[in-house]
């Protein structure tokens, strides 16, 4: 069986990693031939105790916060195993969802990734925000990152366009064919949109070696608490980052409609403020730096 890789990006949060961490060293019959921890400039003491905790875990220490996006590629750039497992901090693998996944893509050379089901912690899908078809115009207008792919969970392995990034599987050739994950979508969220985006563009290209993006693989589940980056970040900066990234996303995939999905946006967190009145400011702040 192909080698995998698993990269986990931590920026503060709680204990949340270390059973993240735990069950990747638990997984069986086999545990990633690699897992990289990189701590993304938290500054509090806690990749030094990881560390020590777990003296398997190679973590990479960065200086200073670069965004998930550039600490996930540097992740990657310390790996060498021919599959990339990339993983949110507050995820648990439960068994064998990695040797499931990681069979599954060697059995389908022409795919280019595959997401487990991810799941609450009373062990009810997550679907409806994990997989999602790519954003439209109107999706972007209204500050969506896509719609639900399905309304009911997924029984079987099924294509989807844009799974989250808190768990992917994917080949190291097609996270290098598209230069990782751009970290120009700072601190976090939009780049696994974006990155989906570009592979979708990339595969109607004749060249490019793979016909498929992604499918979902329902027989692997992970938990997913959820929830931890913006606990950690802030409302306000939350939202900054995340309608500042829906624009930037819209900038280089929707240009033509860039003016109106502004518009839009505008008055659709206008309501947002109205309706919300504790975080009327946040939305008001949010709006003007839209520009």
């Amino acid at each position: 069986m192909t080698t995998v890789a698993a990269v986990v990006v931590r920026w503060k949060g709680g204990d949340e990693v270390e059973r993240c961490l735990s069950s990747l060293l638990s997984s069986e019959p086999e545990r990633p031939a690699e897992i990289v921890l990189v701590d993304a400039g938290s500054d509090d003491g806690g990749a030094q105790r990881l560390a020590q905790t777990f003296p398997q875990v190679q973590v990479e220490a960065l200086s200073e916060n670069p965004g998930f996006a550039a600490a996930a590629n540097h992740g990657v750039s310390v790996t060498t195993a021919e599959n990339i497992f990339l993983l949110n901090p507050d995820t648990e693998v439960q068994e064998p969802a990695l040797m499931v996944l990681a069979a599954f893509l060697e059995d389908h050379p022409d795919l280019a990734g595959v997401a487990p089901l991810l799941e609450n912690i009373d062990g009810s899908s997550q679907h409806r925000w994990q997989l999602k078809d790519l954003p439209t115009r109107r999706d972007l207008s209204l500050g969506r990152s896509g719609r639900p792919a399905f309304n009911r969970c997924p029984e079987q392995p099924t294509t989807v366009a844009q799974p989250a990034a808190a768990a992917w599987l994917i080949r190291r050739t097609v996270w290098q064919a598209l230069d990782g994950l751009d970290p120009s979508f700072f601190p976090a969220w939009w780049e696994d949109v974006d990155f989906c985006a570009r592979l979708d563009n990339k595969l109607k290209d004749p060249a490019f070696p793979w016909n498929e993006a992604w499918r979902v693989v329902p027989e692997a589940r992970v938990r997913h608490i959820g929830g931890s980056s913006v606990g950690s970040l802030g409302n306000r900066a939350f939202l900054e980052a995340f309608y500042g990234n829906l624009i930037r996303f819209a900038e280089r995939h929707n240009p033509q409609e860039l003016p109106a999905i502004r518009r839009r946006l505008r008055l659709v967190l206008t309501l947002k403020g109205l309706l919300r009145p504790s975080r009327f400011g946040d939305y008001r702040r949010v709006k003007t730096r839209l520009g």
